[in-house]
């Protein structure tokens, strides 16, 4: 089966990655559309073809500068133009599926849609039910997402609560699939290899480290993080770093002053950059605690990442987490925008090796029943199938 994959801004490389290795493993003969992204390690292991088909005038242009003016417009403009050369590139092609990971402009990318739909069956994965929750570079991408899923044949999600969403906004609990998300396993390197130090605080006598980790975007609370390592207890806090790793989207001077206003700043490592991929695994092998202090996700990479690593999760209870996470035996679960629970949560993690250890091998058995990418793309397989069985019975 030919299958298509687009993710124009590559929003999701890990996973688009991830899930195309599925599929073309279970014999699917699979081209991945999208735009030049930093993440490269896997480039030898890639059993499909990956296409840098978007954005490539806007790249050029605007390479070396960081947040130019004009940069989003220009983008949108040649989105427009992409767009319209990739239906006529699926009209050559003739494919027997087209699989849509994001629709960056949902109220434009609706018409190009529904020309695909023309040429194959569409499938779209909704990966966020609240559109880029709230946190979109233009507000023009908050518009139209309904009608995006109304162009196409079947609906992926990650949840159970994600496809109730759906339902209760009108869709047809037939055009839904729940289809789990994977782990998403990075090259393996040391530490050396990759460039990663261990370190502790500024003054250099840290032996314990609270991670979090990710693009960092309002909806993740940071400040509530911030919050609650100050509620820590001051012996606490006095041997234990907040690492703070991840591509800011957003504003994080006010995070900064925030933690100055705190007094914590000597205990938080502020790593704002995109981590390369060499350096994820020994960035969670060094965290004594992952936490997830989220207000709003229907499925989280970087939890699906954190759960390889036999270390205790903290997270807020909403659907993403609790449908993978067990409260009291992966780590805690809490109410999101809470910190005095949020740091509660956190010093019994960090004031009990008994407790830690515990819900660290309760991790790792965790990772162990998520499905594999294989199983994935199997599951992915049959919703094709099935459309292409549809389209031949009509």
């Amino acid at each position: 089966m030919q299958v298509l994959m687009l993710d124009p801004s590559a929003f999701t490389p890990p996973y688009d990655h991830h899930l195309c290795r599925g599929l073309a493993s279970v014999g699917c003969d699979l081209t991945l559309y999208t735009t030049r992204a930093d993440y490269h390690l896997w480039d030898s292991d890639m059993p499909y073809d990956r296409v840098e088909y978007f954005y490539r005038y806007t790249d050029a242009l605007y390479r070396d500068c960081d947040g130019p003016p004009g940069r989003t417009a220009v983008k949108g403009l040649e989105h427009i133009i992409d767009m319209t050369r990739f239906v006529r590139e699926a009209q050559v092609r003739d494919p027997d599926m087209i699989h849509v990971q994001w629709a960056p402009v949902p109220i434009i990318d609706r018409w190009f849609l529904r020309a695909l739909n023309r040429i194959a069956p569409l499938v779209f994965t909704v990966h966020d039910t609240t559109p880029f929750h709230g946190a979109s570079t233009s507000r023009i991408q908050l518009l139209g997402t309904d009608a995006v899923y109304d162009v196409a044949d079947h609906l992926i999600v990650h949840t159970e609560v994600s496809r109730d969403e759906l339902v209760d906004r009108g869709v047809s609990p037939d055009n839904i699939s729940v289809i789990p998300h994977g782990i998403l396993e990075y090259p393996t390197e040391t530490a050396a290899d990759s460039g990663y130090i261990q370190s502790g605080g500024d003054d250099g006598d840290k032996d314990r480290t609270i991670l979090f980790f990710g693009t960092i975007k309002p909806y993740k609370n940071v400040d509530t993080l911030l919050e609650a390592f100050a509620s820590l207890p001051s012996e606490t806090r006095a041997t234990t770093e907040l690492h703070v790793a991840g591509n800011p989207k957003m504003d994080v001077e006010p995070l900064r002053r925030r933690a100055a206003e705190l007094d914590i700043q000597s205990s938080v490592r502020w790593d704002l950059r995109f981590v390369p991929d060499a350096e994820v695994p020994a960035l969670f092998d060094a965290a004594d605690l992952v936490v997830f202090p989220y207000d709003d996700i229907d499925q989280s990479g970087s939890l699906l990442t954190a759960v390889q690593y036999e270390t205790p999760i903290v997270a807020t209870d909403i659907a993403g987490f609790a449908e993978v996470l067990t409260d009291g035996e992966h780590g805690f679960l809490i109410q999101p925008d809470a910190p005095a629970a949020l740091g509660d949560a956190m010093y019994r993690v960090l004031t009990d090796p008994e407790l830690a250890e515990q819900m660290g091998e309760k991790v790792t058995e965790l990772a162990e029943s998520i499905p594999t990418w294989e199983a994935i793309a199997h599951t992915t397989c049959e919703v094709y199938e099935m459309l292409s069985s549809d389209l031949l019975e009509s």
